[in-house]
């Protein structure tokens, strides 16, 4: 059976949630309070997301320059990837983060992956709008549906193994054949509560050894 690796990016291939970040350094410290309410399920992501990044000002280079300022990645990546290419297997990143920031930090290794999924956004007189066009796997609380994605992946008839630590993550349970959270994480938590069974993992290159 061929595998499909699903990775997460936010605080997966990055040690921080790197949209957190940003919003932190450009935006006012309201958005704490709508991220709150994304987690404690009283919105949707993509709508948490609109009025977050709505409060942010900055050009993309300001931006762009933040996130590599700060966009330290989780040792064992280039491994990790690797020995999924050298077992027959392909790589798909899904992230409910942004462009801008996920192409110049993964740069050529973006093309490493054989399917990509995250969100858009355009930088508008000093203001960061944000697009969702993954449309046919957003679920009713995320624009990209970490386990939409999964279902994809087990579709091609591949064994499927997800990493991941977010809110966002939380659709992964019952969804792939082997979860990997990161240690002590948000993902984590909710699958030990929910009783799921999953792999704890502080670097990428412990993920699927």
């Amino acid at each position: 059976m061929s595998l499909v690796l699903v990775l997460d990016f936010d605080g997966t291939v990055t040690e921080r949630d790197i949209g957190d970040e940003i919003c932190d350094r450009f935006a006012p410290p309201e958005w704490r309070e709508i991220d709150a309410q994304w987690v404690r399920h009283e919105l949707s992501l993509p709508e948490a997301q609109r009025r977050m990044w709505g409060l942010a000002r900055a050009t993309r280079d300001e931006a762009v320059a933040f996130a590599r300022s700060v966009g330290h990645e989780r040792p064992g990546l280039d491994a990790l990837l690797e020995r999924v290419r050298k077992q027959g297997g392909r790589a798909w990143l899904a992230s409910g983060g942004f462009d801008f920031y996920i192409e110049a930090l993964l740069d050529t290794r973006l093309a490493r992956f054989e399917r990509v999924f995250f969100n858009t956004t355009r930088f508008v007189d000093g203001r960061i709008e944000v697009e969702f066009p993954h449309a046919a796997i957003a679920c009713q609380k995320c624009a990209v549906c970490k386990g939409n994605v999964c279902d994809l992946a087990r579709a091609t008839g591949a064994r499927v193994i997800f990493a991941g630590d977010g809110s966002s993550d939380r659709c992964v349970a019952g969804r792939a054949d082997e979860i990997w959270a990161v240690e002590g994480s948000l993902l984590a938590r909710h699958l030990d509560a929910q009783g799921v069974s999953y792999h704890p993992f502080r670097t990428l290159d412990e993920v699927a050894t």
